[in-house]
Order: structure tokens, then C-alpha cells, then sequence
């Protein structure tokens, strides 16, 4: 792929940040390595061995079931994107280009560039920006919130 000369560097740094959450798949694999470093583990009763991933032809990405508690779950239980019907990676690029919520967007331009409705993407803004000001209030840091831990904090248990 050839850069014209006219293309900033940002927008190369930006168009390599979406394209890691290209897919459902990538976006999932992203969200597992981040939310269980050590292995997938059941959100209710906190178990790991009796963890399996559903592969049905029915079942969504990313399915899991803990049979210890027999209660299935996914990637995106207890998170920001939960209960929602926006697909994973559209999530996770929006996350990227406000910054974790930080960075003020316009929810226009969100619409635009992630491709869904107007509607959808203040939604999408809204909760990023509680999220982000639930993380930066509760954190302790006297600084300002770095990508890593508000995309960390907003992945993690926080009320929609």
C-alpha cells in the first residue's frame, strides 16, 4: 500500500488502530487477552477449570459456558458494551479514536466514520463518557487518564 504524500501521520496511526478491530474475531481476541491475562474465568463464581468455549453453529462469538455454575457468558459481560446490539469491534474503535472517552468527539463524526446512525453513536458517546468520568473520579490519579487504563477501566465492570 502506497501513502500518498499529502497523508499526515496521525491518520495512518489512526487507520492502523481500526483496522486491528477489523472483525468480531480480532475484537474478542483483543477484549480476552485484556480481561483475563491468565485465562478465561467465569465472571459469577470466579472459577477457571471448568471453563469451555461453545462452538455451535447457533452460539455467538466468543461464547463461553462455566459448567461449575452452568451459566454461560461472554467477552462482553459486565462491561460497557453489554446489552447492547453494536458489535464488538465498532465498540472498540470508537473507544480507540475518543481515547478511551476522553478525547471530545462529535457524535456526527463518529457516525460517520464507524458507519451507524446518529442515534447510535451518541448512545455509544454517552456511555463512553460516563465511563471514562466514572474512571478518572474513582482512580485516584492526580494526572490525566492514560488510553491503556481508561480502556482497561471502561472494559472492566462498570455500570452502563
Amino acid at each position: 500500500m502506497q501513502v500518498s504524500r499529502f497523508e499526515s501521520k496521525p491518520l495512518r496511526k489512526a487507520r492502523d488502530g481500526m483496522a486491528m478491530f477489523a472483525d468480531e474475531a480480532s475484537a474478542h481476541r483483543f477484549l480476552e487477552r485484556l480481561l483475563w491475562p491468565d485465562g478465561v474465568r467465569c465472571p459469577r463464581c470466579r472459577s477457571s477449570a471448568r471453563v469451555r468455549k461453545l462452538n455451535g453453529a447457533s452460539t455467538r462469538v466468543a461464547a463461553y459456558k462455566c459448567y461449575a455454575c452452568r451459566k454461560p457468558f461472554s467477552s462482553l459481560h459486565g462491561t460497557v458494551m453489554s446489552s447492547s446490539h453494536v458489535p464488538a469491534h465498532k465498540w472498540l474503535q470508537a473507544i480507540y479514536l475518543t481515547e478511551g472517552g476522553t478525547r471530545p468527539m462529535r457524535p456526527y463524526h463518529l457516525h460517520r466514520i464507524l458507519n451507524v446512525s446518529f442515534k447510535t453513536a451518541s448512545s455509544m458517546m454517552k456511555r463512553l463518557g460516563r465511563a471514562s468520568a466514572q474512571t478518572a473520579s474513582g482512580s485516584g490519579n492526580k494526572g490525566p487518564a492514560t488510553r491503556s487504563t481508561v480502556t482497561l477501566a471502561i472494559c472492566r465492570n462498570l455500570p452502563r
